[in-house]
């Protein structure tokens, strides 16, 4: 079973089943076929402080429910199909207790790469398909062009898990980051024009004043905005507030984004999602 997390997790699984049953009982009366893609489906189940940093991520000791089990339990309609991509195959391998709970209901378990099977995903959607993802990585594994493959579609809603402080760590206050951190943030951000802005040039703590500084403002909030940006450029709309989720020493470690791809769907889901990220 998939072992990590604390109150953070708690919180964003809340938020989740919140919008899965009010996204289903607006849909319940439309004849679009619905699709939920969870695409880091651990193994159904969480149980918190393992697999992370104790000082990271809080102290728990029982088993709850995963995203993956949550999406099977909406009220009011049932999604048609469910795909569970877990890549690690021991979770993966879990996750079958799902299909024998659940012999009725058309779920598909891919043990692969998200990045791989997504944009399959996004590029089979009929006139008729509509979807909701969820990408919630263990790290930084999110791909920018995965994020723009699931806009381009314009029928998926998608929240969003960004790891904030595994970004921040990526991303030093007094210098740049090196050459291979800085391919993983061109990777994440979808190109280096869309991080790079964050620090600036400092000639007072430089040796040399031809040869200026750089640095960035301490904290993750001008990071969290550059990530905000970039999805307002893809998507038709992205929710106004996001959700900074925190450790037990108060520290961001993501920030929860919901943004939508189609734009008649966004006028319902935004105001949905919004209200439960600002009141839950």
């Amino acid at each position: 079973m998939t072992r990590f997390g604390g109150r953070w997790t708690r919180e964003k699984l809340e938020i989740l089943r919140r919008y899965l049953n009010e996204y289903t009982t607006v849909m319940k009366y439309q004849r679009f076929r619905l699709t939920y893609v969870d695409a880091f489906a651990g193994s159904g189940t969480w149980q918190p402080n393992s697999g992370y940093a104790h000082e990271d991520y809080g102290d728990y000791q029982e088993f709850l429910k995963g995203s993956a089990s949550l999406a099977l339990e909406v009220r009011d309609r049932h999604f048609d199909r469910l795909v569970f991509i877990e890549q690690d195959h021991n979770r993966s391998a879990a996750l079958s207790v799902l299909l024998d709970q659940h012999l009725n209901r058309e779920i598909e378990i891919v043990p692969d790469d998200a990045n791989e099977v997504l944009p399959k995903i996004c590029n089979s959607m009929g006139i008729f398909d509509r979807a909701v993802v969820f990408l919630d990585p263990y790290a930084t594994q999110v791909a920018w062009d995965t994020i723009g493959a699931i806009a381009e579609t314009q029928k998926i809603d998608c929240w969003i898990l960004f790891p904030l402080m595994a970004i921040s760590r990526m991303m030093p206050l007094g210098e740049m980051p090196t050459p291979a951190l800085s391919r993983q943030l061109d990777r994440i951000f979808g190109g280096r024009e869309h991080w790079q802005d964050v620090y600036y040039k400092n000639p007072q703590l430089s040796y040399l004043p031809e040869d200026p500084t750089h640095e960035r403002a301490s904290g993750s909030t001008q990071i969290a905005q550059r990530y905000r940006i970039r999805l307002e450029g893809v998507f038709s709309k992205v929710a106004p507030t996001s959700r900074t989720l925190r450790n037990s020493k108060r520290a961001p470690i993501f920030e929860l984004f919901f943004a939508a791809s189609n734009p008649i769907g966004a006028k319902r889901a935004i105001p949905i999602a919004d209200h439960i990220l600002r009141n839950w």
